[in-house]
């Protein structure tokens, strides 16, 4: 089920809730990915980041619990490899058409949310992501599209500085499309 405007309306609201906790969440990421060692932590720095929304949405109204952000150091081989795989399958599909790299991203939007809550495997978070999304998957892709654009526009309009509000954001949207497709684990 694909519901862009709601998700990106409630992600609104719950980054207006603790907006200074994902701008900070935001910095530690531009911060990591400007090193040489980021790429090694993208993966579980996303699935920490995904772990921290899905906790507020389970404990709802309480405030982000940022210490939580190292739950991805958890699952930190298997993010890794998901964010890889991911990352390998979007820039085959960027090759063989620029279109296709959204198709592949929407189609894998779930991975990481599946890695941290599922605690699945990467190989086995791919192919999940991939059976639940591909009945829908020109909707999920144009749900990618909306997104990705909603975000570049942003940044654009901000000079930049919108990255801190458009990386939690699409992070918080991916997170309630995660829960309205495949529910939250019980924490």
């Amino acid at each position: 089920m694909v519901k862009t405007g709601a998700w990106i309306s409630e992600a609104w609201e719950l980054l207006k809730e603790d907006f200074w906790w994902h701008v900070l969440v935001a910095l530690i990421f531009t911060a990591l990915n400007s090193t040489g060692v980021g790429f090694l932590l993208i993966g579980p720095l996303t699935c920490g980041y995904e772990y921290i929304i899905m906790q507020k949405l389970r404990n709802r109204p309480a405030p982000l619990n940022i210490n939580d952000l190292s739950k991805g150091i958890e699952v930190w081989l298997e993010a890794f490899l998901a964010s890889l795989v991911v990352g390998l399958f979007s820039s085959v599909g960027a090759f063989a058409c620029g279109v296709g790299a959204i198709i592949v991203s929407a189609l894998l939007v779930f991975v990481m949310p599946l890695v941290i809550d599922r605690r699945m495997g990467f190989w086995d978070a791919i192919v999940a992501s991939w059976e639940k999304t591909k009945a829908h998957w020109f909707e999920f892709s144009l749900f990618w599209f909306l997104l990705m654009l909603l975000a570049g526009a942003i940044v654009l309009f901000t000079l930049g500085l919108g990255a801190l509000v458009t990386l939690p954001l699409v992070q918080i949207v991916i997170v309630l499309a995660y829960r309205d497709n495949f529910g939250l684990m019980e924490k």
